[in-house]
């Protein structure tokens, strides 16, 4: 019995240094969230790297974001809605705001990267109808985004 106790270590101690080894891979991959402090930024990222970005709006009174303009190498993957009081929705509250997240995933490196340089991510903060008919957006977010290869 005292034999297997070295071997037991010695596992552990193969499982322990694996999961470090793979943890840099497992924080590159983790989301990046940006928010309304960061319009008017810029940010690379490489490609297969995801993000997202959360606004708050208030979709009671017709307000909404929308993607307006996506640069090269970005997709959107998701866009969901969250209340900012679930509490008071669950007791029926009417109005109030909601968090909307737009999460994206770069797919790919632009083969010239520099046409990526000027290219912004915006967001448009409007009545949609209003929008349609000529109104500007009540409010614009915008971040440039620079997509570099996988490192």
């Amino acid at each position: 019995m005292t034999n297997l106790k070295p071997l037991a270590l010695l596992g552990l101690g193969l499982v322990a240094l694996s999961s470090c080894a793979n943890q840099p891979q497992a924080e590159k991959s983790k989301a990046m969230i940006f928010t309304v402090a960061d319009t008017g930024t810029t940010t690379t990222l490489f490609a297969g790297q995801s993000f997202e970005v959360k606004l708050l709006g208030t979709p009671t009174a017709g307000y909404s974001w929308e993607v307006q303009t996506l640069p090269a190498g970005v997709v959107l993957v998701d866009k969901k809605s969250e209340p900012e009081n679930p509490k008071g929705r669950a007791q029926r509250m009417v109005g109030g705001n909601d968090w909307t997240s737009f999460r994206f995933k770069t797919s790919s490196a632009p083969a010239d990267l520099q046409a990526t340089t000027g290219q912004a991510l915006v967001l448009r903060y409007a009545r949609p109808w209003e929008f349609e008919a000529g109104k500007p957006a009540d409010q614009i977010w915008q971040m440039q985004i620079v997509v570099k290869p996988g490192s």
